[in-house]
């Protein structure tokens, strides 16, 4: 009798701990879940990873980019120049200048000058790629779908001068640069300069930086 207790009751513990096991895989893949798990590795659901996501830049023969608009989604219907500063951790790094033209080609270009701790630092960088209306932005508050976002991959060039003059040190790698557009045109996105490459060519060290379109 009391081996048939010990065994339901193990069998109760094994069940039990099967459906724990299944809603914690549930709640990670839950659209509203903030982490998933790749790897070993935790990384919130609504970071953008554009080194992950090169599907979305289009070749040459994809133009013109088609736009319908649809559920108010910003729309570019004339060439146009997105102005605004770039930050990181609340620190101005300079400025970058984006041109949209109808056709959903992007181009852009960004360049700062700083100083930090022993070195000073000088950023350029040029980057091209184009809009993506297939994309819906996301948040922990939802989806909202008027916003426009673009995608762009280029290169950047940053020289590293140690203020006490033992040298100089030039690093050329990729950069991302990806944004939101609203419908009125006012836009914000992020900055990934990479640092580092790692197995099968993807990149998986970077610099982020925040920038967004200069207030009137």
């Amino acid at each position: 009798m009391d081996e048939k207790i010990n065994k339901n009751g193990f069998v109760m513990i094994m069940v039990l701990a099967t459906f724990v096991i299944i809603a914690i895989l549930f709640m990670m893949n839950m659209p509203g879940s903030f982490l998933h798990i790749r790897g070993n590795e935790q990384f919130d659901v609504f970071a953008e990873q554009p080194w992950f996501e090169e599907q979305r830049l289009l070749s040459s023969d994809a133009f013109p980019v088609k736009q319908t608009g649809k559920d108010g989604k910003a729309v570019i219907e004339k060439s146009t120049i997105l102005k605004g500063s770039i930050s990181r951790k609340g620190e101005n790094r300079g400025q970058i200048e984006i041109t949209i033209t109808p056709d959903g080609k992007v181009v852009g270009k960004n360049s700062c000058q700083y100083e930090y701790t022993d070195s000073s630092y000088r950023i350029t960088a040029e980057f091209a790629g184009n809009i993506d209306p297939t994309k819906i932005f996301k948040n922990k508050d939802g989806k909202n779908k008027k916003p426009l976002y673009f995608i762009t991959k280029g290169k950047y060039e940053q020289i590293k001068t140690d203020k006490a003059g033992k040298g100089s040190w030039t690093t050329n790698k990729n950069v991302y640069v990806v944004g939101w557009i609203e419908p009125d045109y006012s836009a914000r996105g992020k900055v990934f300069f990479m640092t580092s490459e790692g197995n099968d060519n993807e990149d998986n060290g970077n610099a982020e930086y925040d920038w967004q379109t200069n207030r009137n």
